[in-house]
């Protein structure tokens, strides 16, 4: 990629993102500067859990998928992400650390920025710090939604996060009930076994590589109380 076409990409990415656009001239100046753009292959890793946080990234194209691994080597799908969307924003303590992996689930392009320039606006910004507030109590919420999710059974869960991604996608989903089991921390057959449930209740249909909510209610009675026999 030529520098004047890649550089005008990036800042068309930057202003087209509600956070990156609302850093001061200066500060996108320098994100353009640092910047490196990555086409990645599915399954690629970008950055480990634990390791130092150095850089954010900005999905141009394609899915990545925010992977937590605990002592035993499981792994939960924390999340995911989609073009436009950032990930790596690191900024508790001094010397930050990922908190996920981060892997593509497709193949994708990415913009990787230096976190430090990021860090070095937010301290005087304060329509930065405003939306970069609101996105953390957002992210915060859910996160407290899905520790209490854990509690209840697995056609629950699915049911739940079968709401999420409509919220996210719509009512066509297109991903994978492999990737709906990684949400919902539960096996793949699980997964299968619950939505094929679902299909025969005429609440959700499946096909290769997408899922379609054909009944909101009925996906909503299930979340709440695990609906009809599944």
């Amino acid at each position: 990629m030529n520098p004047r076409p890649f550089t005008a990409r990036a800042n068309d990415a930057i202003a087209a993102n509600d956070v990156l656009s609302s850093l001061r001239p200066s500060s996108k100046q320098q994100l353009v500067a640092g910047v490196t753009f990555q086409e990645l292959e599915k399954d690629t890793v970008i950055c480990h859990q634990e390791a130092a946080a150095v850089r954010f990234w900005l999905v141009l194209r394609g899915e990545v998928k925010m992977v937590k691994y605990t002592s035993n080597g499981a792994a939960l799908l924390i999340e995911l992400v989609l073009p436009n969307e950032l990930f790596g924003t690191v900024f508790c303590g001094d010397k930050p650390v990922y908190p996920c992996s981060a892997v593509t689930m497709k193949h994708s392009e990415l913009l990787a920025f230096r976190l430090k320039h990021l860090v070095a606006d937010l301290e005087n910004n304060s329509l930065l710090q405003k939306i970069l507030l609101a996105d953390t109590c957002s992210k915060l919420c859910h996160a407290q939604q899905m520790r209490g999710l854990w509690l209840e059974e697995a056609r629950v869960r699915i049911a739940h996060l079968l709401l999420y991604l409509h919220e996210t996608f719509g009512r066509v989903i297109p991903q994978t009930r492999a990737t709906l089991a990684e949400l919902a921390g539960t096996s793949v057959e699980t997964a299968i076994r619950i939505t094929n449930a679902l299909s025969r209740h005429g609440i959700l249909a499946t096909s290769r590589g997408q899922m379609e909510i054909l009944s909101l209610p009925g996906l909503r009675a299930c979340a709440q109380s695990g609906g009809p026999a599944l």
